[in-house]
């Protein structure tokens, strides 16, 4: 099975070196290192230029987000393959900031060879602070043993959460199991089903620019019937920007929601009421509405009076709110599995 491995950069020089070294580490080997440079300013270009100019396939002038640099890349590759079997392909999408370990790549495509019918694979990734201050003055980065994440859960608010987001990592979840959808972050895709699932030629929903669009394609994926699995086995280091648990209470959330940054929370805010208007059946409003109506509620009143840029976004999005309802149609036109199987995740 030949791998291609996805990198999209912005502005992300300092973590490059590591993340390169770790990808040239990998114990599976038949893999294509494709990079799409997304308008970075901070010198990551020039850099990768110099070291690896090999893995540069394309640069954009400016950010064109998260979804719009990946679809790029996986563009790039399909029309690279032709008319292969897509069964036999697969696509590593991982972030620049992350550190895999050495066989993390081979575990992975394991899991995919093993079961002709697994969709996506999810490796155990953990958390990695950088500049860490020492008692001596210095700084260092640190690996942690705290997860980041084991695959994407669904709640009771229908918003996806990072499973074990914030635990220290003592086994529990060192069972390979079925999970919802893999994370955005770091996961290998059977390249045949990013394919079959791609709304208007697109895995990722262009129009939510950068967040939860990993979840959008989680759910498109499984209720069209394709199964994801977490690899415990397969594990990654990831520098984290926000550290939250995925358990937290309503003022740990507030609070963590200020530290963030204003474009980021505004894209949260209005591509997770995307996800909705795309995803959400009637039965699965009677039955979560009770949890979905006051938390959206309150994020969209928050963000609206507290966040001007909330707000800003929010005002410009109409048409996009209607283009999601036209999206919704193709995304149910390939729906395999009951809305009883995806509710079977709830909570889990």
């Amino acid at each position: 099975m030949h791998v291609s491995i996805h990198v999209l950069t912005w502005n992300d020089l300092r973590y490059l070196p590591d993340l390169f070294r770790s990808l040239e580490a990998q114990t599976y080997t038949d893999v294509s290192i494709r990079v799409l440079d997304n308008g970075s300013t901070d010198g990551t270009l020039a850099y990768i230029q110099e070291h690896h100019p090999q893995f540069l396939v394309a640069r954009n002038v400016r950010n064109l987000g998260f979804a719009p640099g990946h679809n790029q890349l996986m563009r790039f590759a399909f029309e690279r393959w032709g008319d292969v079997d897509l069964t036999e392909r697969a696509i590593l999408i991982v972030n620049a900031d992350m550190i895999l370990h050495e066989r993390m790549l081979e575990e992975l495509v394991t899991a995919l060879k093993t079961d002709a019918e697994l969709a996506a694979a999810q490796p155990k990734l953990l958390r990695a602070f950088a500049n860490v201050p020492l008692e001596d003055g210095t700084e260092q980065n640190v690996q942690s043993d705290v997860l980041d994440t084991t695959g994407l859960a669904l709640i009771k608010t229908w918003r996806m959460e990072d499973r074990g987001a914030g635990e220290v990592d003592k086994g529990q979840y060192d069972n390979k199991t079925d999970i919802l959808g893999v994370t955005g972050t770091c996961a290998l895709w059977r390249a045949s089903a990013l394919k079959t699932v791609s709304v208007d030629g697109e895995p990722f929903d262009g129009d939510f620019f950068a967040y939860r669009e990993d979840c959008d394609l989680a759910l498109r994926a499984r209720r069209a019937g394709y199964r994801a699995k977490f690899i415990p086995s397969a594990k990654a280091h990831h520098y984290r920007g926000m550290y939250g648990a995925a358990n937290r209470t309503l003022w740990q959330r507030i609070i963590d929601r200020r530290k963030q940054r204003p474009f980021p929370a505004a894209l949260s805010t209005r591509n997770q009421l995307f996800f909705l208007v795309k995803n959400l059946t009637v039965t699965d409003f009677f039955t979560y509405g009770i949890w979905i109506l006051p938390n959206e509620f309150f994020r969209v009143c928050y963000g609206f009076v507290l966040e001007p840029q909330t707000r800003s976004l929010l005002l410009k999005s109409p048409l996009l709110f209607m283009k999601m309802l036209k999206k919704r149609k193709q995304v149910f036109a390939i729906v395999k599995e009951s809305g009883k199987v995806i509710r079977a995740y709830v909570g889990a």
